[in-house]
């Protein structure tokens, strides 16, 4: 039973201008749809079936199978009324205040024809930190013409790779480095596909996208480590990547949680190490991201699941290291796809209240718990 100890209201707070007349729907919450129903976008549509400041007002789906269904049952959930579609046009025409975008690709024409359609943008893939992107002008164009805003987050890059860094920079000075790790176990991530995207489940050189998927990684690496720049001031040079391993397979297993078949031999672990520059070529930036799907990767791969999934160090004065993880027993798949689900439901209402254009963390106070209290279980 849930006990709701306050319904948070940031109607006001960021841009006054925009919060002047605006009507948040019938049942007084921000009207909001949900783009794909993958792990984070089914917890999203699970989540705002009781949610006290947004309304679910719209579902958008990839495969033909899945249009037409009620959105709640989609999702393991009850019935909640709202019908799944298969045209973006369909999700336009209802005209949300908010979209969450939890698909696979970053694709900047589904958000240019949404902001100009009026309808602010939180997506967990691209669009990190728009200044100086090449992305930049058309998105800004697409938003001031809507009157919109756009943003994104999530646990790389977002949280550990911008949001919490800057926020540990409030508690120090002097700084002459940043360092972040994650260790992110996939074994009990739900998506089969979602684990593919990151190369594992193939064989050395079989994913036909590994090179496209450094190069994006590192741009938006950059655009996280512009971000902590900027929030410190500081002149960003440029991001590289100065390591890609990949741990293989030592026999044939399955992923219990999303049925993926690994076998000897294949990809069964990727990491990347990205560093970035500034102020006269100081190496100021420096983040491995580690996706692995077991404990026996190597030596300086993660050995046990009590080791955080997160962890950040800041040489500065005084030092500081801040560790991010979850409590023992806790499926950590399942867990950081949780977390990236409330991280999009906590940033809509400041999102929808924010200026219009690509906005970031630099530009609102920080997120909190948009769904008050619950009473223990």
């Amino acid at each position: 039973m849930k006990v709701l100890t306050k319904i948070p209201d940031v109607r006001g707070l960021l841009d006054p201008a925009r919060a002047q007349g605006k009507s948040i729907g019938v049942m007084g919450k921000y009207r909001v749809a949900q783009c794909y129903t993958g792990a984070v976008g089914a917890e999203i549509v699970r989540r705002l079936a009781d949610h006290p400041l947004l309304e679910l007002v719209g579902v958008l789906v990839h495969h033909p199978e899945k249009v037409g269904k009620d959105s709640g049952e989609l999702v393991g959930a009850a019935p909640n009324g709202v019908l799944t579609t298969g045209k973006l046009e369909d999700i336009v025409a209802l005209k949300p205040d908010a979209v969450v975008w939890s698909g696979l690709l970053n694709d900047l024409d589904a958000y240019v024809k949404l902001l100009e359609a009026g309808i602010n943008v939180y997506t967990g893939i691209g669009c990190y930190y728009l200044p100086q992107s090449p992305e930049e002008p058309r998105l800004t164009a697409a938003a001031l013409k809507g009157g919109a805003s756009i943003t994104a987050g999530g646990n790389i890059p977002g949280l550990i790779a911008d949001a919490l860094p800057l926020f540990l920079t409030g508690y120090t000075g002097r700084i002459r480095q940043f360092r972040m790790w994650q260790r992110n176990d996939m074994s009990s991530g739900p998506s089969a596909a979602q684990i593919q995207s990151l190369g594992v489940g193939y064989y050395p050189g079989e994913w036909e996208y590994a090179e496209a998927m450094n190069t994006g990684f590192t741009w938006t690496i950059g655009q996280s480590a512009r971000m902590v720049a900027d929030g410190l001031g500081i002149a960003w040079e440029d991001v590289r990547l100065e390591r890609f391993e990949q741990a293989l397979a030592p026999e044939d297993y399955v992923l219990p949680a999303s049925g993926l078949e690994v076998r000897e031999g294949m990809v069964a672990g990727v990491r990347w190490t990205f560093v970035a520059r500034a102020d006269g070529g100081q190496d100021f930036y420096r983040l491995v991201n580690e996706q692995s799907t077991r404990l026996d990767h190597g030596d300086d791969w993660r050995k046990t699941y009590d080791e955080p999934a997160w962890r950040v160090e800041i040489d500065g004065d005084p030092p500081i290291v801040c560790t991010f993880g979850w409590p023992e027993g806790t499926p950590p798949g399942k867990a950081c796809h949780e977390l990236n689900a409330a991280r999009a439901m906590n940033i809509v209402p400041r999102l929808i209240e924010a200026r219009p254009g690509g906005v970031s963390v630099l530009d609102f106070p920080a997120a909190t718990a948009s769904d008050g209290l619950f009473a223990p279980d």
